[in-house]
């Protein structure tokens, strides 16, 4: 690990997507697919609004309200920094905007991942915008990537982004990335991202062969990603792409599978079937049992029809 002058102690923002799924019940008036506007900014004001009133009364630490298997690894990320080490986490929220982990939030329902009731379909960018101006559930703390860079500009950053939270506050991570006082502490990882335009200097190597080696599922992949380098002890940009790229080309290559294409007919007929039997699931979980019984389908495309069929049951 790199050595550190005198006593100095090591700041490290660990920044990672968060999670659909809560610890506590998510009640329908911070569900945003009951929240209506006619622009993205209409309906983001709607939306802080609500969180506003909701915080009248204090909220559950965000730690603690996250679940699942992307959470789990996420929240023990702090435990890899050593003696001198202090490690922040912090999660991109489409309910919240950039928040602690530490924050006191409520149980919601919004997402910048397509595909569901509650994603955030229309500009993104103008929604995180709105989220950034609000002062949030923990007014002390930055609201935005830049104002954290700028509070802390000799800090290591990682940023762990599923490609629809990229595409979301990528802007605020260019304005970052800019003021950054070591280029070299700004670390991206975000596996599946195709086209990253001016975050590609930052943007580390990975994709999904790296299951092979790290387990679990893609979409823990990231934070899996983030946990092997701070395990590693590798603390800069050359490092972390050096040792990611060696790693990828140990790894076999994906499985391609030969899935049978369906009419949107026939994936209704099959997500009808499913919800009889799993009231309320998910299209993520549902897509997932989909392509493992061998059928194709575009997660867009799926998510669309399963939000067609929640709002306007048979």
């Amino acid at each position: 690990m790199t050595a550190l002058a005198h006593d100095e102690t090591a700041t490290i923002h660990v920044i990672v997507t968060c999670t659909n799924r809560k610890t506590r019940t998510v009640p329908a008036h911070l569900r945003l697919a009951h929240v209506r506007g006619a622009s993205a900014s209409q309906r983001a004001l709607k939306w802080i609004a609500r969180l506003a009133k909701e915080h009248a009364d204090r909220g559950v630490p965000a730690r603690d309200l996250y679940a699942g298997e992307h959470w789990t690894i996420a929240r023990g990320l702090p435990d890899y920094g050593d003696a001198h080490e202090k490690v922040h986490l912090w999660t991109c929220s489409a309910g919240y905007g950039l928040i602690p982990a530490s924050a006191p939030i409520h149980p919601y329902a919004a997402t910048f991942a397509p595909g569901h009731a509650d994603s955030v379909l229309d500009d993104p960018e103008t929604w995180w915008r709105f989220l950034s101006e609000w002062k949030g559930p923990e007014p002390s703390a930055p609201r935005t990537i830049l104002a954290l860079t700028q509070a802390s500009p000799g800090a290591l950053f990682m940023l762990m982004l599923s490609p629809p939270y990229l595409r979301a506050c990528r802007n605020d991570i260019q304005a970052a990335a800019t003021k950054a006082r070591r280029p070299d502490k700004f670390l991206l990882i975000s596996a599946g991202t195709r086209h990253p335009g001016d975050l590609a200097a930052i943007l580390l190597p990975t994709d999904a062969r790296l299951q092979s080696c790290l387990g679990g599922t893609r979409q823990a992949l990231n934070v899996r990603v983030g946990e092997r380098l701070l395990k590693e002890g590798i603390r800069n940009r050359a490092a972390a792409a050096n040792y990611l790229s060696n790693l990828l080309k140990a790894q076999p290559p994906l499985a391609r599978y030969d899935r049978k294409k369906l009419t949107d007919q026939e994936v209704i007929f099959l997500i009808t079937d499913a919800l009889a039997r799993s009231p309320g699931a998910s299209a993520s979980r549902l897509l997932r049992e989909f392509r493992d019984s061998g059928y194709a389908c575009e997660q867009a495309r799926f998510g669309q029809l399963h939000r067609k069929l929640m709002e306007n049951p048979a």
